[in-house]
């Protein structure tokens, strides 16, 4: 019997099959687990590690110093995405250089923007 020839009821059961499985694809990451992630709306490469549903931890992957306002709006909006209703609470650990007086160029050297966020309530 040819696939053209199959009852219209089996035909559509094995579709729903076939997407009701491509939908379980996904296996959520474990606590504690490295993902290695890339944003393409603001072109940001970043790894997240989620400690509990209220906390977590990114490292924003330096790429040129021009990238840094570019990188920490990207750490604003995703730290208000993980959190959803929650409020975020960014802490800065790494990345931020300081400077006696404005810079004349470009540093060479800027290191990953590392931030830990913890969601609470408002």
């Amino acid at each position: 019997m040819s696939p053209v020839n199959y009852p219209f009821s089996l035909r559509r059961l094995s579709v729903l099959l076939v997407f009701s499985l491509a939908g379980c694809h996904h296996t959520p990451v474990q606590f504690g687990e490295i993902e290695k992630l890339y944003d393409f709306d603001h072109q940001v490469h970043y790894r997240q590690v989620q400690y509990n549903d209220n906390k977590f931890a990114i490292r924003i992957i330096a790429d040129s110093y021009e990238a840094f306002t570019r990188q920490s709006v990207f750490l604003l909006r995703h730290s208000r995405h993980l959190c959803k209703r929650l409020v975020p609470q960014l802490t800065l650990k790494n990345g931020i250089q300081g400077f006696d007086r404005l810079p004349t160029e470009p540093r060479p050297y800027q290191p990953d923007l590392y931030a830990e966020i913890e969601c609470i309530a408002p």
